[in-house]
């Protein structure tokens, strides 16, 4: 029978963890400590697993960053994958491991999936965003170790970091009502993105929990990106009379929300005097918009870094269970918000 680390640890009096940074060469314990273990180690005639955790880190020191498409609707030039890949290079490089990059187009799936065995990565961190539940099995019969990013499935035992939108959308939904607004409607990419979906859901949630109910009816998908979502917003002021509009907007994210303010804009609306704004993710554009975008902010070095840990755990000491992480949002005020209050 395999000896297992735990073993070792009940055999020395020390820490399961001591004996994993031991057997990998990791950094975090004192050299004092490093030798002690080593000796006992060699003394309990386990000195061959050191040797072969050492040789097979030598051999392959990668990870792999897969950003997995599907309708590539999202992930176009606009993408938020770009904002967190240096966190999660950077994390990669603090635990010695080297990052590759592959992208993955589901409609070249049965070819494309070759790239990843190529690659020999120890695992995986899956950019996840606009994956279907069913497509998860193209990865799984890998038996490769994954973790999915910015996505969730509750039918599947697979490890997963995703944002807090239940957390983040109440941040806003707080944010307007404090601020005097009403009446609070919601904005749409009309994507089937799962984090756009609960985050209509949860805003309405938030909604209700602050007494306003029947928001719904101030719910429109406008398009994404920005350029799909001013034309969209243009519509939705052609048909809605100036009383009837809420006096506030959340939205799936920035761009949507940035492409709705030039329709306002251009209509003849002031923001956030007439019609107020907020956001989603705290895009780089959030200042450079006219006002500038209220949102919520996710943490992107936090967020990829996240994942790059949880995937390194796993190819480390093995998947005994699964676990979801979701990252909390801030809310960033900025100038697209009116304090109705004053």
């Amino acid at each position: 029978m395999a000896v297992r680390a735990k073993d070792i640890a009940e055999e020395l009096g020390v820490s399961t963890a001591t004996i994993s940074l031991v057997l990998n060469g990791k950094p975090g314990i004192s050299e004092k400590t490093r030798k002690k273990v080593l000796q006992g180690i060699n003394a309990l005639g386990y000195g061959y697993l050191v040797q072969e955790q050492q040789a097979g880190s030598e051999e392959n020191k990668t990870i792999g960053f897969v950003i997995y498409k599907n309708s590539g609707d999202l992930l176009g030039m606009n993408s938020f994958f770009p904002l967190i890949l240096d966190g999660i290079e950077f994390t990669a490089r603090q635990y010695g491991y080297n990052l590759s990059v592959i992208n993955i187009d589901r409609k070249e799936i049965d070819t494309q999936i070759q790239y990843i065995k190529d690659a020999n990565c120890r695992g995986y961190v899956i950019f996840a965003t606009e994956m279907q539940e069913e497509e998860v099995s193209f990865f799984e019969r890998l038996q490769i170790p994954f973790v999915l990013f910015d996505n969730y499935f509750i039918d599947k035992q697979i490890n997963s970091v995703k944002a807090n939108n239940e957390q983040g959308t109440y941040l806003a939904v707080k944010h307007l009502y404090e601020m005097g607004h009403r009446k609070i409607g919601y904005l749409g990419s009309g994507l089937d993105i799962r984090s756009f979906i609960e985050r209509r859901k949860y805003a309405f949630s938030a909604m209700e929990s602050f007494g306003l109910s029947g928001m719904e009816r101030y719910s429109f998908d406008i398009g994404y990106p920005h350029e799909r979502a001013e034309s969209g917003m243009a519509s939705v002021l052609e048909k809605i009379p100036r009383e009837e509009l809420p006096t506030a907007f959340m939205s799936d994210n920035d761009l949507v929300a940035i492409g709705a303010m030039q329709a306002v804009k251009k209509h003849g609306y002031k923001i956030p005097d007439d019609i107020s704004f907020i956001g989603y993710d705290d895009r780089p554009v959030c200042t450079l918009s006219d006002p500038k975008l209220s949102t919520i902010c996710l943490p992107k070095e936090r967020f990829g870094a996240e994942a790059v840990e949880q995937l390194i755990y796993v190819i480390q000491k093995g998947r005994e269970s699964c676990i979801k992480i979701e990252i909390n949002g801030n809310l960033i005020e900025r100038d697209s918000v009116r304090n109705m209050n004053k």
